[in-house]
């Protein structure tokens, strides 16, 4: 891929720029919801590390997350501001009720593209999401982006196109329970799992009150996991380890995402080898069953499968095309 090339589109779609620079303000004038936004809400996104702006007239998604948050992940902005453009997302061939993207595209891609003709054009993607022979999503790296491209299931056309610029470096991750292990653990009290070494990350003893008043542990900012407590008196019916009584047990965690409201990504295992990357399309034929229970929309939507370990929830941004947050439930604890 032509590094000039490159560096010319990363500039055109404004990755990096800030909320305040002119060119980002031309670009979203008159979005309709900029009409119920004002300062305390471009404050409140700055504190959650995003923004999520949309334009279905003009086939548009854009987020954004605060100068710390975005040089932590992407390094240095191109300009001073208090909210930087991190994601951009260009839709094509993706939901009647969403005008196609009329503008260039990167890559040298053209609207009337389908998938054997971007392959063979733009050569060996750096990473391939398929389904058999069906490939719903490929990825090209440069130095300053990395792109992803998307199918239109049957047709082959082009769906949608995500722009980020690369991660930096990233921290080691710190190593936690499998989802299995995790599942296994289901019903098990809170006091046996703060002297349990395989959960000696999460620092149990600390959220001791978070967890009597809202039944939940928050380590998204450290881990991108969320642990959720039930007392077992309440899960006894349906979790046969789960203690007849009032003590908080564990009963489910949540994965998220990087930015899912201020989560740092969680990278590690996910079931049925799952990645947060992944599509719909991918992460059903790696489930290998039909969900139990799904409800879909435009923009996101879940499903919802029942394993005999537990519960598997995963939640799909369809703007992003790939999966927001994987959750784990005991079994008859969150119907």
């Amino acid at each position: 891929m032509n590094s000039q090339a490159s560096a010319f589109e990363v500039s055109n779609y404004l990755l990096g720029h800030a909320w305040e620079d002119a060119r980002v303000q031309a670009l979203v004038e008159g979005w309709e919801q900029l009409d119920w936004m004002d300062d305390e809400d471009l404050k409140k996104a700055r504190t959650d590390h995003r923004l999520s702006l949309m334009n279905q007239a003009r086939g548009i998604y854009l987020f954004f997350t605060d100068p710390d948050s975005h040089e932590a992940r992407y390094g240095a902005s191109s300009g001073k501001g208090s909210l930087i453009l991190s994601r951009v997302s260009l839709l094509l061939h993706f939901h009647p009720q969403w005008t196609p993207y009329a503008g260039s595209l990167p890559l040298a891609l053209h609207a009337d593209d389908i998938v054997g003709d971007v392959l063979q054009r733009l050569g060996q993607p750096a990473e391939l999401w398929r389904v058999g022979l069906n490939v719903s999503k490929a990825r090209w790296l440069s130095p300053q982006a990395e792109i992803d491209v998307s199918f239109e299931r049957g047709t082959g056309r082009l769906k949608l196109v995500t722009m980020t610029r690369p991660r930096v470096a990233r921290a080691s991750v710190i190593a936690v329970p499998s989802p299995e292990q995790f599942a296994k653990q289901f019903g098990r009290p809170l006091a046996e799992l703060q002297r349990d070494t395989h959960f000696a990350p999460f620092s149990l003893d600390r959220k001791t009150r978070e967890i009597a008043e809202y039944g939940e542990a928050d380590y998204s900012e450290e881990l991108g996991i969320e642990l959720y407590f039930k007392p077992g008196a309440e899960m006894a019916d349906a979790v046969p380890a789960a203690p007849r009584n009032a003590e908080p047990c564990l009963s489910g965690l949540r994965y998220r995402a990087d930015l899912d409201f201020q989560s740092t990504g969680y990278t590690g295992p996910l079931p049925w080898g799952l990645r947060m990357s992944d599509t719909m399309d991918v992460a059903m034929a790696k489930a290998a069953s039909r969900p139990f229970k799904q409800a879909l929309n435009d923009d996101d939507g879940y499903q919802l499968w029942r394993t005999e370990l537990c519960d598997v929830h995963v939640l799909y941004s369809f703007l992003e095309d790939r999966i927001y947050r994987v959750t784990l439930l005991a079994h008859g604890c969150y119907d």
